[in-house]
């Protein structure tokens, strides 16, 4: 019985290590490898994650333009004894790029940021050199009596893109057009939204509207009122510089809803 059992054992150990592949070293001495075949799937698969690493492309940032209304000898509304709209605007732009340019796939090109007169046109070509993506222009809102309070935003008027719609044969044009509206529309309301937590209650809905600034741009695009300066409460809470950067993160996290 012992006799048999040492026999099936110097089998056994024969089958195991002779069917191994072995690596001779010069000085005799044997080591057991992986089979080739796993090893060079491996080899493959350590290959293949290498190459998807480094063929990723960088992911373009998206280009945000922020426009402070008015500006330099153009004061617009004046909304206290020492600040105009021009004032209220910058503050709050300045605000939104800083809280945008966290978010870190987003870069702010502003068409001002600093007390100076800039025309529509520059404006307009800013946001094309910048190769923007979205256009927020930002306002002070006036007139119809002191009861009327409350923020509004303002999107490219409906009724001329159909205008240039019947009047043009550049189908492809008018498609993109289409889509820059809507857009804008879903830009509009979600500013729309989350402005109700700084004026609650106090949305004057969304408008089209033709609006010199806004006019040409093939991006979506808004303007937004932030209240009037000729309501003694919206004119209160647009002085104060909480409510500026409340408005500012309003904007900000409408922005990063959008995309």
């Amino acid at each position: 019985m012992k006799r048999r059992l040492k026999t099936q054992r110097a089998e056994v150990a024969e089958w195991k290590f002779s069917k191994l592949p072995r690596i001779q070293w010069d000085n005799g001495s044997k080591m057991k490898v992986w089979s080739l075949r796993v090893f060079l799937s491996l080899l493959v698969l350590a290959m293949c994650a290498l190459s998807d690493a480094v063929a990723q492309p960088p992911q373009r940032a998206h280009v945000v333009i922020i426009d402070p209304a008015h500006g330099g000898d153009d004061s617009g509304v004046k909304v206290s004894d020492k600040e105009y709209e021009k004032d209220i605007t910058l503050a709050i732009a300045l605000s939104l790029k800083k809280e945008l340019e966290k978010i870190g796939n987003i870069r702010v090109q502003l068409t001002r940021s600093s007390d100076k007169l800039v025309p529509f046109s520059e404006r307009r070509k800013t946001a094309a050199s910048a190769r923007g993506e979205l256009f927020v222009s930002i306002h002070v809102n006036a007139g119809f009596g002191k009861t009327s309070s409350g923020y509004e935003v303002y999107f490219p008027g409906v009724r001329d893109a159909q205008a240039e719609q019947s009047n043009s044969k550049e189908i492809l044009k008018d498609m993109a057009r289409n889509k820059s509206l809507n857009d804008s529309i879903r830009l509009a309301q979600l500013i729309q939204k989350n402005m109700d937590g700084v004026f609650p209650r106090k949305s004057r809905g969304i408008r089209d509207a033709s609006v010199p600034v806004l006019e040409g741009l093939s991006i979506p695009a808004v303007l937004v009122e932030i209240g009037f300066a000729t309501n003694p409460e919206d004119r209160k809470k647009m002085t104060d510089g909480s409510t500026q950067n409340s408005v500012a993160r309003a904007l900000y996290q409408s922005i990063k809803d959008f995309y």
